[in-house]
């Protein structure tokens, strides 16, 4: 049964994807059982129904073709814009990880970040929770965006807007918006790579503080398969790991999860883990630091393996690309020879280098034997000046990488579709350069020959004209016929010698 509340769409359903996960599905599971919670825009279905087992859900959604598309039952469907949420019904928990942008239809007025932020606090009881998640308008995802926020791309995007929205710009600004409005945070979290579907969650302690080299390899490798095919302005992979290293893990994530509460409780409702990673297959690992300040992995679901210490140092395929583009030749052999000694089977993203130790970042992620043969292929269409610059083929390359690594014989496998780079643009642009410069420095030549062509052949006709002259004059055939008499006396004085 769907409740019609005003403002609602009859003919649009929401275009982009809704928000879900599993690492939100991780977060729903800590909330109390027999709660009233409201839903606040579009959201999975599975994360639905996580939310509705043993709880009495109300979910609140614009369009009406999407409405009518909910199957979880015991859920009740308001269908209407958010203005037109009523005070009658107060929830002990709002939960709005889509934000607060898909809440407001054409039909009604156009509610900013703060103002929506107002609708979520009166629809919350005394002590009630707030989960709100925020795009960063200044996350990598937008700034390897090729489009521009400013342009209409999707259906929903009759609100003209400037260059960035009502919403605030970091976390600590995010923390204190909610707290002048009532809401004081009990936690926050920056999250990778899409703030709509993450797989790695941190808190800004976290990424300040934390292991930096292995942060900035899980978000390497948590915005690796985002982009998978998809047209970048960069690579978000080197960019994401750059960032974290480099302190700015928060501040440039694609968003953040805030836990607010409308009055301070003893203990927090929805604890915030200091780091939390989704893995392949469904698994999920938090971070742990423990009182002599080292880090740990802790299996929360999937393999026992994952449970254990974190492995320190820097990504190999960050390594191996450095001393590629530096043309170190003996520096990547070491680490194609290390590599290929202790780890064959595993991908260059996924093993950590701390001097001569190598580690998986990831146990769970599967072995690939084509390993050393996936490198080649980043190496030899990512744009990279490597040292090879004359060989373009994957192939042939990987052949030459093994030779580096000591090997006899180079992996025949190559990387399978589906599993390639994102098509960066700006890599485009290096190799556009490269062949202009090079159809530049033709182009001289071709001028400097021509020109030097032209020289020669001045120069030959003016000797045929010499040669001419001189061939028909009287002195000529006077010096010829001379020299034919002085070539039979001497002939002849030969012959007489002889006898």
């Amino acid at each position: 049964m769907i409740t019609m509340i005003g403002g609602e769409m009859p003919e649009y359903a929401e275009e982009r994807p809704p928000a879900g996960g599993p690492l939100y599905r991780r977060l729903i599971d800590h909330l109390p059982t027999g709660i009233r919670v409201l839903i606040a825009g579009p959201h999975h279905e599975a994360l639905i129904r996580a939310v509705a087992d043993r709880r009495e859900v109300t979910l609140l959604l614009r369009s009406r073709p999407d409405a009518e598309q909910v199957t979880t039952r015991d859920v009740r469907v308001v269908c209407g814009d958010l203005s037109k949420l009523t005070d009658t019904d107060r929830y002990d928990t709002v939960i709005a990880l889509d934000g607060a942008g898909r809440l407001c239809s054409p039909e009604g007025p156009q509610l900013d970040w703060a103002e929506s932020v107002r609708v979520f606090k009166r629809a919350l009881r005394p002590g009630g929770t707030l989960l709100i998640a925020v795009e960063n308008e200044l996350g990598v995802h937008r700034l390897v965006d090729p489009g521009t926020p400013t342009a209409a791309r999707t259906g929903d995007a009759w609100s003209p807007l400037g260059e960035f929205g009502s919403a605030p710009g970091r976390p600590d600004r995010l923390a204190a918006a909610l707290g002048a409005e009532g809401l004081p945070v009990a936690g926050l979290a920056a999250v990778w790579p899409l703030p709509e579907r993450p797989t790695l969650l941190a808190t800004p302690e976290t990424f300040r503080y934390g292991p930096l080299d292995a942060l900035s390899a899980l978000a390497s490798a948590a915005v690796a398969p985002a982009y998978r095919e998809r047209s970048v302005l960069s690579d978000p992979r080197r960019l994401a790991a750059a960032a974290v290293r480099r302190g700015l893990g928060a501040e440039l994530a694609p968003g953040w999860l805030a836990v607010a509460q409308l009055a301070t409780r003893p203990g927090q409702v929805v604890p915030l883990p200091p780091a939390l990673i989704a893995g392949p297959g469904g698994a999920l690992t938090e971070l742990v630091k423990s009182p002599d300040g080292s880090w740990s992995r802790r299996a929360v679901q999937g393999p026992e393996e994952l449970t254990g210490p974190l492995p320190s140092g820097r990504l190999l395929e960050e390594r191996l690309l450095t001393a590629a583009l530096g043309h170190d030749l003996p520096g990547l052999r070491r680490l194609l020879t290390g590599w290929m000694t202790g780890l064959p089977n595993v991908p260059a993203g996924n093993v950590l280098v701390d001097g001569d130790r190598y580690a998986r970042l990831d146990p769970s992620a599967p072995d690939r034997a084509d390993a050393l043969a996936r490198f080649a292929h980043t190496l030899a269409t990512g744009g990279y000046h490597h040292p090879w610059p004359g060989v373009t083929d994957v192939a042939r390359l990987t052949d030459v990488l093994a030779g580096a690594a000591g090997l006899t014989t180079a992996p025949t496998p190559a990387p399978v579709s589906g599993d390639e780079l994102p098509d960066i643009r700006r890599q485009h642009e290096e190799q556009l350069d490269a062949v202009r410069r090079r159809l530049a420095d033709a182009e001289d030549r071709v001028r400097f020959y021509e020109a030097e062509l032209g020289k020669r052949e001045a120069e030959l006709g003016r000797a045929k004209v010499q040669i001419a002259a001189f061939s028909g004059s009287l002195g000529f055939r006077a010096a010829k016929a001379g020299l034919g008499i002085a070539r039979a006396a001497r002939n002849r004085i030969r012959n007489r010698g002889t006898q």
